[in-house]
C-alpha cells in the first residue's frame, strides 16, 4: 500500500470533492494521506474536511507566501491554541519554510519559519518544509536548530546534489512529487537515486504537479502510484517493496502505529 505525504484538500479545485478523492485514492492503493494546512487561519476548514477519516492525518502551518505580516505574539498564541484544539489529528507542523521566488519580504518568511520550528520543538512534533530559491538560507536555519529539532520533512524536494547531501547529513526526510516524471527532471532523478531508503516518501501535492501520464490534469492521490513506480525503477527496487518502504517511512516520520 502507498501513502500520500502531501494533499491540499482545501484547495478550491478539491474542496468540493474530498470524499470522492479519498475513495478513489484508497481504490488506487493509497492507505494513508497527509492533509496539509498552509493557512493558519483556515485550520478549522482543513480539520472538518478530514475529521471523520482516521487514516487521514493533518498538518498545521502558514505558507511563506502568506507571510507579508507576521505578528510574533499572536502567531504563537494561535499556533498553540489550534494545536491543542486539534491535537488528535495534527501530526506535523507546517507547511512552512522559505520561498524567495515570491514577492514576500525574506525577513518575514524567516521570522515565520523560526516560529514554526520553535513550535515543533515545544510540541515535540516533526516539521514540514517548503523551500524554493532559498536552499542555503533554509539549510543554515535548520543547522542552527539541529540539536533540538529532531525530525524534518523537505516537501517536494527539487534541490541539487549539494543540497541533498547537506539535508541528508541533517537527517531530513524527503518527499518526491510527480516532477520526477517530467522530461526536464533528469537532475532530480539523479538526486532521487541517492536519497537513503529510510528517508524517502512520495506525495502528490494535489491538485498540482500531476505525474506523467496525467501531466496537465488536476492531480489527486490516486496518481501517486506513477511517481512511486518511476522512483522504484530509478532505484532498482521492486515496486511493492518500494511502496512498503515509503509507507513505513511515512509511519515512522509521523510517529504512527507501524504499518503491517
Amino acid at each position: 500500500m502507498l501513502t500520500d505525504a502531501h494533499v491540499n484538500f482545501s484547495h478550491k479545485d478539491l474542496i468540493n470533492s474530498v470524499d470522492q478523492i479519498i475513495t478513489e485514492g484508497r481504490e488506487g492503493g493509497v492507505s494513508r494521506f497527509l492533509a496539509v494546512n498552509s493557512n493558519l487561519y483556515e485550520i478549522e476548514t482543513d480539520y472538518n474536511l478530514v475529521k471523520n477519516y482516521d487514516f487521514v492525518d493533518l498538518s498545521i502551518g502558514h505558507h511563506p507566501y502568506l507571510c507579508n505580516e507576521v505578528d510574533e505574539d499572536s502567531f504563537k498564541v494561535l499556533l498553540d491554541k489550534h494545536i491543542d484544539s486539534y491535537k488528535s489529528k495534527i501530526k506535523v507542523i507546517g507547511e512552512t519554510g522559505l520561498d524567495f521566488s515570491y514577492d514576500v519580504k525574506p525577513i518575514n518568511q524567516i521570522k515565520s519559519f523560526k516560529l514554526h520550528i520553535e513550535s515543533a520543538i515545544k510540541n515535540n512534533l516533526p516539521i514540514l518544509i517548503h523551500v524554493r530559491d532559498a536552499f542555503e538560507e533554509t539549510y543554515n536555519i535548520l543547522s542552527d536548530y539541529k540539536s533540538e529539532l529532531k525530525t524534518v520533512l523537505i516537501h517536494c524536494f527539487t534541490g541539487d546534489d549539494n543540497y541533498a547531501e547537506k539535508f541528508i547529513n541533517l537527517g531530513c526526510y524527503f518527499s518526491i512529487t510527480g516532477i520526477i516524471t517530467f522530461k526536464n527532471a533528469e537532475k532530480l532523478r539523479e538526486v532521487a537515486r541517492k536519497i537513503p531508503a529510510d528517508k524517502i516518501l512520495v506525495e502528490t501535492d494535489a491538485p498540482w504537479l500531476a505525474p506523467v501520464p496525467n501531466r496537465g490534469k488536476e492531480n489527486q492521490p490516486a496518481f501517486v502510484c506513477h511517481t512511486a513506480r518511476l522512483l522504484s525503477e530509478l532505484r532498482n527496487q521492486d515496486f511493492k517493496e518500494f511502496s512498503h518502504q515509503t509507507s513505513l517511512n511515512f509511519y515512522n516520520l509521523f510517529r504512527l502505529k507501524p504499518v503491517g
